[in-house]
């Protein structure tokens, strides 16, 4: 990725903890997750960390860049597997992360069902490229499909309504910012109004609005499967 040699790895420790506090708010305790994947894992650095925290854990991390799979491999924790390729499918495993990767997928639903099938949780945290801002300046969009490689843009409501088609239950949501949280450096006169709007949004507006008018958030999520609807679940 030309563009992001080091695969976000400064992200690693910023969006682990937003993956921990989701986590937690799903009510699910980190002890019992004995197996997590990590799809589209890049250099793997959200699994490194994870590890020190979770000694016990079997880790597996999937990528289809030998760029990124070199990354992972360097220092990895002997709970640590990275695999390599376009056609590999995840271990059973109590998580699965779906960490800033189904924007990129073509197919992103297929490549959904395909990685949640033997996952109990899933966590997502989801870009949302779309808010009334961008509309107003599509060279944001623009943007995001050239340099990061978005070929999918949601709303909030929008990406929920896909995952309640894809027979998806929401355990826990709350939203990121990495543009507020972990401001970049901007010296450019435009961008510094920008960034102004945003952490103004940030202060004033309850998240979901501001998600929807001015953008630069993104959706993490703790899923899980709905019920069989044709499930006995009692005798009568």
């Amino acid at each position: 990725m030309q563009d992001n040699p080091g695969w976000h790895g400064e992200d690693a420790a910023w969006k682990l903890a937003h993956v921990r506090r989701a986590l937690k708010g799903a009510g699910i305790a980190e002890t019992r997750l004995k197996t997590v994947c990590d799809a589209g894992c890049g250099a793997g650095g959200v699994i490194k960390l994870w590890t020190k925290e979770l000694p016990e854990t079997a880790f597996y991390g999937y990528d289809v860049s030998p760029q990124a799979f070199a990354l992972a491999e360097k220092d990895k924790p002997k709970n640590c597997v990275f695999r390599l390729g376009s056609s590999l499918r995840p271990e059973p495993c109590d998580a699965l992360l779906l960490l800033d990767v189904l924007e990129h997928i073509p197919d992103w639903k297929e490549f959904f069902k395909k990685w949640t099938n033997q996952a109990e949780f899933i966590v997502v945290h989801m870009p949302l490229d779309l808010s009334v801002y961008a509309r107003l300046r599509p060279s944001i969009l623009r943007k995001e499909r050239e340099t990061v490689g978005h070929i999918h843009f949601f709303t909030a409501r929008k990406f929920l309504r896909e995952l309640d088609g894809l027979n998806m239950r929401v355990r826990h949501l709350h939203y990121t910012n990495k543009y507020v949280e972990r401001p970049p450096r901007i010296s450019r006169l435009i961008s510094r109004a920008g960034m102004f709007i945003r952490q103004a949004a940030h202060r004033f507006l309850p998240r979901a609005w501001a998600a929807y008018w001015v953008g630069g958030y993104s959706l993490m999520l703790v899923l899980e499967k709905k019920p069989n609807p044709g499930t006995n679940c009692g005798a009568v």
